[in-house]
């Protein structure tokens, strides 16, 4: 199991961190059950008694599909925990209270749609009428999608259709609400198929704190986007509640996001995918987002210019993103956007993002490291797109960023930097400032390695007073691969010598681009491994973290989704999950394929 990690150096300080994340450290690391007593079997909304450490009412109430939840919320006290029991629980939207634990068996289902099962004909077309939801439209499409900001989504077997805005646009896969008749209309046979439209805008929402949400599938609710389906209320797009912990849930098929931020919020160990705009979005402080998979969102089309793909952090403080694989959105993988202050990325896999791997922008005092990036940026209707527009990791007009210990394989650019005029806020100018891009491996066949672009005149001192430094980097390049930065009056491409004459990676390091054993390529994800005699394990993938445990000889495990390889100090390390429940990171001299 992954735990916030105590060597943050600078920036997060320890300091700034400690309070809240102290409880989040025990929320996440206490066994879930701990202080639970007997199994318990009861009819659907009888209370049963039970032993909870530190919980509130002590009751647990069961749910049976077909039961109204808001009922028994408003029935019972703070603190209840509600099992909710296998089955699907259509437009159901529940408001909890205090410290309320909402925890689903395997099968448990809360489903924001209506299953349609009646159509008549009108010419080519099939209709569903008696349809009077109407939803709040947001958001910004790209071309040919401009449906994509209407909140309700129409499946068949659970793939969405593109929403079209007229009624003469509608052909195979795609289709038409009439909101003033209250009619939709598709010329898709719905004969054999589940067809079913979103309708209630939340799962779980409300000012309540200390909620903890597990164990269920949660899937198309019609919630805007720049919203999710678990959200709450707020002013000044701040939500008002804070504490909630999002546990081991499916997130899906959702038209914004999974789940919108709050303040002391864990999220952890969920599958959140193929939401219609993105994964994770909002604004809080004292969050960790940790072990999720996030993959496959923006179904719908919106602009990933405006606000689309795997995350979307906004004005958010003291933020912890660690161990999560973040693949196949249709924009950035984990995106900071305006006024993110002291915020560590680390330890995550983020694999064939668009635009970037990780986008750190107008921002503050952050640490992207130990991740290992692999073919992001691609941007449509761009072939070898530049810096300015993809990279795998890109600090656009942030300050104070260190990125360090990362991975980065076959992106479009590599770790780059972008400065133009972009304003001030609460901590300063949005300039690229104080950037330390150091100990890193960049293999790439295409595109340039490192480097920055900038507005003329004042926006190019990020070449010289900003201070701003590539040190001790590997690289691994095609003869074509190239740095950008400014010599004499403009940017330009230069190769490795004439990037070092400029005082940058003087002690870099440049691999044969014909060496085929670099990077690493000894394990992959979920590969079975066993050690190689007594084997420390590490909290990061370097000996100055914590250790978490020493494994005895032969022990058995498992290379996580995050994997690696990852390189500090000459070795290579990767993730790995043992039999005994330890997960961490060992040296790759001391395992070997099981």
């Amino acid at each position: 199991m992954l735990t916030l990690h105590s060597d943050i150096p600078a920036h997060p300080s320890p300091a700034s961190l400690t309070p809240v994340l102290v409880s989040l450290i025990l929320a996440v690391s206490l066994p879930w059950g701990l202080g639970r007593a007997g199994k318990v079997h009861a009819f659907s909304g009888v209370p049963v008694s039970r032993a909870y450490a530190g919980s509130g009412s002590g009751r647990e109430i069961r749910i049976s599909s077909g039961t109204t939840i808001q009922d028994l919320v408003d029935a019972n006290p703070p603190g209840t925990t509600f099992v909710i029991e296998a089955g699907t629980y259509r437009m159901q939207s529940v408001t909890p209270k205090n410290g309320d634990i909402f925890e689903g068996e395997p099968g448990a289902v809360l489903n924001g749609s209506r299953q349609l099962v009646s159509f008549t004909r009108s010419g080519s077309y099939y209709v569903a009428s008696g349809q009077t939801q109407h939803g709040t439209a947001n958001g910004t499409c790209l071309p040919g999608y401009n449906g994509c900001r209407y909140p309700e989504d129409l499946f068949f077997d659970n793939v969405p259709l593109q929403r079209v805005q007229t009624l003469a646009d509608v052909s195979v896969g795609k289709w038409y609400f009439d909101y003033s008749a209250g009619q939709v209309y598709f010329v898709d046979d719905p004969t054999g198929k589940t067809v079913e439209i979103g309708v209630t805008t939340h799962a779980f929402s409300g000012s309540a704190s200390n909620v903890t949400i597990k164990g269920l599938t949660i899937e198309k609710y019609a919630v805007p986007a720049q919203d999710g389906p678990v959200s709450c209320y707020g002013e000044a797009n701040v939500c008002l509640a804070s504490g909630w912990t999002i546990r081991s849930n499916e997130i899906r098929f959702n038209h914004g996001a999974a789940a919108r931020l709050a303040n002391n919020q864990v999220i952890e160990s969920n599958y959140i995918h193929h939401n219609g705009q993105e994964g994770l979005t909002g604004s809080g402080s004292n969050l960790l987002i940790q072990n999720n998979e996030i993959a496959f969102n923006n179904t719908l089309g919106f602009d990933f210019g405006w606000e689309a793909g795997g995350t979307k952090f906004s004005n958010v403080k003291n933020l912890i993103v660690q161990g999560n694989y973040v693949h196949d959105n249709k924009g950035p993988g984990l995106s900071l956007d305006y006024q993110c202050y002291n915020w560590t990325i680390q330890e995550n896999r983020i694999s064939r993002n668009y635009v970037a791997g990780i986008l750190d922008e107008i921002s503050y005092d952050g640490i992207a490291r130990y991740n290992f990036i692999e073919k992001n940026g691609f941007y449509p209707g761009k072939i070898n797109p530049s810096m300015w527009w993809a990279s795998g990791i890109s600090i656009d007009a942030s300050q104070n960023a260190q990125v360090y210990g990362n991975t980065l394989v076959d992106n479009e650019n590599g770790i780059c930097a972008i400065s133009n005029s972009r304003g001030s806020g609460n901590r300063g100018a949005f300039e690229v400032r104080n950037l330390s891009a150091h100990d890193n491996v960049i293999v790439q066949s295409v595109g340039s390695a490192a480097g920055a672009v900038a507005d003329s005149n004042y926006y190019a001192n990020v070449y010289s007073s900003w201070n701003n430094h590539w040190t001790s980097n590997t690289y691994k390049l095609a003869n074509s691969v190239a740095y950008m930065w400014k010599e004499r009056s403009s940017a330009m491409s230069l190769d490795s010598k004439q990037w070092q004459s400029l005082g940058q990676d003087p002690a870099g390091t440049w691999v044969s681009p014909a060496d085929a054993t670099f990077p690493s390529a000894k394990f992959t994800a979920n590969q079975a491994v066993r050690t190689l005699g007594s084997v420390q394990v590490w909290s990061l993938p370097t000996v100055s973290s914590t250790l978490v445990t020493t494994e005895p000889g032969a022990a058995q495990g498992t290379i996580t989704t995050v994997a690696g390889p990852i390189r500090t100090n000459g070795a290579w390390w990767w993730n790995v999950l043992y039999r005994d429940g330890q997960r961490g990171w060992c040296e790759e001299q001391y395992l070997e394929v099981l």
